[in-house]
């Protein structure tokens, strides 16, 4: 199997790299401009009015940019239509106006979407480096429906597209293409007025038929960075100082309808409830932004997906409330990453995550708790200050207490403290593209004695740092540290925990102390790669975390005690033939270990991926694993080999610009001892209409594993580590739809039933992990419970928004969710959730409003 893979591999590579390119590549013009002149709206001149129509005396005095260039699919050749732009500028506005020449105009595609919604659609966009620091900008653009979106980019080539600014632009169709006017107003950008005069500037388009993408200067895909390739806007002056404060106050009433308990005293239904809060923004300094949130709500946030978590782990879940969201670039310094996804020192979900405290109902007696931590009051501060980015941020919660009522007298009891966390980020960037950061957090927290189980506080921080040379190299790396500090019990939890296991019998580097009031750990990286280039690039990695490193408190950490190496090679093409658009072909190599020396995992992979003229991309990749040693095997007892194992797994996506498009996932996997999954993640998007779009997913999965653990038992003065042989199925589909009435006016529907059933057999007790056959590690073992399960969610959120006015909206929400639990392993989908539907359900109804305010 494997020696076929390669020869198939191998095969596609010299076939697909075969045939001439279609065009042969352009290079730059030489001479091209790189500056363009900002021109002046005279004073008394007419207001210039933003209706898609350019039609004052003064755009025909500025400047036209014409000499656009493709992005792709042929690097540095002619765009196929000519686009046109102009820039002015008055004493708080910068306007942009864009004529993008189209000989067939009645094909131009205009999706009408909610805002920042990057459909398969045409677009024009506006990128504004107001620092002009060659690293961060502001994007603006607008798609033929009117449908806008902005972004702010970091880093010189990260972007975050939940930063909203408060902005204007109007679209007109005309019989040659179709044109945009920006109004991008001076307070939403961030520079110093008094010594600015130059910006970075570049332009964009997008043609959506031809999949063509042309900037205004050249901004190469094969070269490393993307706001470092701007071109400069030049000739700007400020005669009056600009409006710097925001603020956006807001007003919420909901309703929440639930099953009663009959009897109960604590709970009510329908149960209302109504608060207010303000979000600010100050421009405090040139450069410097301080946002703020004053009992901040987050209730039309979509709820996170259901998940069935049988490892030891915690399950990451993505930030979704928006005070978060945005800017969260600011503050990431990032320790674990996996095909581009990171966790690190900042995870804001700690911050109003549900109560760590679990209270139970006395007998004869009824108990309730918050499901959440509330939030009183959040701050940050982000910007720059000379060459260095900072970002500082803190937030302050509340104590959370369970209501007890026995006999009609009612107690309260502590489940969370009142705890502040803290980040300071600060970043110094050079003209080269490189960088040395800086960050530290800390969490502190109030603790009552039915607390003390908690730390008291935790600190982390760290150095992390990005070297470029020669233009298309990089030697990065951090070297990180962690302190937690407690009572005794707090800290004897942490150590016990599946993230550190300094519990387990076979551990040899380190020692389980019930004694300790602190523990304390370091980690480190360093990797180097080539980050660039036409034709190939490459990266070894080498990590590592001592056993006592935690973030946890205020990061996001699956695991100590780990030391990692890792390679990767890229052979790539992204010249298109008449066959396909672009090419890449990866080798991966990859070992871990603990620190007693053990082997946990290595393998190796080699995928390929491919985008084909018609627009279809495919790739398929498989990895072979070698055996392991899984420390964490007993959660907390002695730990076992794994069996070698191979994976395959591909995908195919049709054409994203059709009314109609799909996808599926594929994927299997086996160690030829009894372990196997097969799963099948299909998709299709319907649009029957410009502004209505419909969606649904399915992610249907088998899986069997051969030594699935269940539990530790006590039983004659022994410990046995009890497994079983667990079959499981698991359905979950997801479904939305998005109804766009207007480009301010959207109405999403958003729902997810899943069912996962797990049926458990052959149980067996673990005897001796290490013994070399997998027969020889577990014996048969009479466990009389019964672990099968079967758990069946429902959850659907509902959001109608109304941008009434630029930076006020109204929300109209309504959220639902079911849940049921049974001990059957059977899965009966359509029986289990008419069965599920039968069951009492939560409903929230809520409806916020807020208006923006700028002073």
């Amino acid at each position: 199997m494997r020696t076929k893979a390669i020869a198939f591999f191998a095969v596609l590579a010299l076939v697909l790299w075969s045939g001439a390119p279609t065009r042969a590549a352009a290079n730059d013009p030489t001479g091209s401009a790189r500056s363009v002149a900002a021109t002046p709206v005279p004073a008394g001149a007419t207001a210039i009015q933003i209706d898609g129509a350019p039609t004052e005396d003064v755009w025909a005095k500025a400047p036209a940019i014409t000499d656009f260039l493709q992005r792709r699919p042929a690097e540095g050749n002619a765009p196929a239509y000519q686009t046109e732009a102009r820039v002015l500028f008055d004493a708080t506005n910068l306007y942009v106006a864009v004529t993008a020449a189209d000989p067939e105009p009645g094909k131009l595609v205009g999706l009408r979407t909610r805002r920042d919604d990057l459909t398969a659609s045409d677009w024009l966009s506006v990128y504004v480096d107001s620092f002009h620091d060659k690293r961060t900008a502001y994007e603006f653009g607008v798609n033929p429906a009117g449908v806008k979106y902005d972004r702010y980019w970091f880093n010189d080539g990260n972007n975050d597209i939940s930063w909203d600014a408060v902005w204007d632009v109007a679209v007109t169709k005309t019989a040659t293409g179709w044109r945009a006017e920006f109004r991008i107003p001076f307070s939403q950008l961030r520079f110093n007025p008094s010594t600015t005069k130059t910006f970075g500037f570049a332009l964009g388009r997008i043609i959506q038929r031809r999949d063509e993408a042309s900037t205004w200067p050249l901004i190469r895909r094969s070269a490393s960075g993307f706001v470092s390739q701007f071109a400069e806007l030049t000739g700007l002056s400020f005669s009056q100082p600009l409006r710097k404060f925001e603020l956006t106050p807001y007003a919420l009433g909901q309703a929440t309808v639930k099953p009663v308990e009959k009897g109960n005293p604590l709970s009510k239904s329908p149960d209302p409830t109504g608060t207010f809060g303000l979000d600010m923004k100050y421009a405090v300094a040139p450069g410097l932004t301080l946002t703020a949130s004053a009992n901040p709500d987050f209730g039309q946030v979509e709820a996170d997906p259901a998940v069935v978590n049988l490892s030891g782990f915690e399950t990451f879940f993505p930030e979704k409330r928006p005070f978060f969201v945005e800017g969260s670039g600011n503050f990431s310094f990032d320790i674990d990453c996996e095909d581009g996804d990171c966790t690190g020192l900042f995870y804001s979900r700690r911050i109003g995550r549900t109560p760590h405290r679990f209270v139970s109902a006395p007998s004869g007696g009824y108990a309730t708790a918050p499901t959440n931590t509330t939030i009183l009051g959040a701050a940050k501060l982000t910007g720059r200050v000379g060459k260095f980015s900072i970002g500082a941020l803190n937030a302050v919660t509340s104590s959370e207490n369970a209501t007890i009522s026995v006999n009609g007298v009612r107690s309260s009891s502590p489940v969370e403290p009142a705890s502040s966390y803290s980040v300071a980020r600060a970043v110094r960037e050079f003209s080269n593209r490189s960088r040395i950061g800086f960050m530290a957090t800390s969490t502190n927290r109030r603790l009552s004695d039915e607390l003390k189980f908690l730390p008291a506080n935790a600190f982390t921080g760290g150095t992390d740092f990005d070297w470029r040379f020669k233009g298309k190299y990089s030697l990065n790396g951090y070297v990180a540290g962690s302190t937690v500090r407690g009572s005794a019990d707090a800290i004897a939890g942490i150590q016990r925990s599946t993230v550190h296991s300094y519990q387990r019998p076979d551990a040899e580097s380190f020692d389980y102390d019930p004694t300790r009031t602190g523990l304390s750990g370091h980690a480190g990286s360093v990797g180097i790669g080539k980050i660039s280039g036409k034709y190939t690039m490459f990266n070894s990695s080498f990590g590592y975390k001592s056993p006592g490193f935690d973030i946890n408190d205020l990061g996001f950490q699956s695991r100590a005690d780990e030391i990692s190496q890792s390679n990767w090679f890229q052979i790539r093409s992204d010249t298109p033939n008449k066959w396909r658009r672009s090419l890449n072909i990866n080798f991966n190599q990859w070992s871990g270990y603990n620190f007693d020396g053990d082997r946990r995992y290595s393998g190796a992979n080699i995928n390929s991926h491919t985008t084909l003229t018609s627009n279809w991309s495919m790739g398929m990749g498989i990895n072979v694993n070698g055996r392991g040693f899984a420390d964490r095997l007993t959660r907390g007892g002695p730990g076992g080999y794994t069996n070698p194992n191979q994976s395959v797994w591909a995908y195919l996506n049709s054409d994203s610009r059709k009314p109609f498009t799909f996808y599926v996932n594929i994927n299997a996997f086996t160690d030829h001892k009894n372990s196997s999954n097969a799963g099948i993640s299909p998709g299709l998007t319907w649009r029957p209409r410009s502004g209505v779009a419909i969606s649904t997913s399915f992610n249907l999965s088998k899986s069997q594993s051969d030594s699935q653990w269940i539990t530790n038992l006590a039983d004659q003065g022994a410990t046995r580590y009890v497994f079983g042989h667990l079959e499981q199925k698991t359905v979950g589909i997801t479904a939305r739809v998005n109804y766009t009435i207007s480009p301010t006016l959207t109405l999403q529907i958003y729902a997810q039933p899943f069912v996962a059933a797990g049926d458990y057999s052959n149980f067996k007790e673990l005897k001796n992990g290490r013994a070399d056959r997998y027969e020889d590690r577990y014996a048969p073992y009479a466990y009389a419970s019964n672990p099968d399960f079967n758990f069946r969610s429902f959850r659907t959120t509902n959001v109608l928004r109304w941008e009434y006015r630029p930076g006020s909206a109204l929300f109209v929400v309504w959220q639902q969710g079911r849940e049921d639990f049974a001990n059957d392993g059977a899965l009966r989908y359509g029986g289990s959730l008419s069965d599920l539907f039968g069951k009492p359900s939560t409903n929230v109804f809520l409806v916020k409003f807020s208006r923006w305010l700028n002073f």
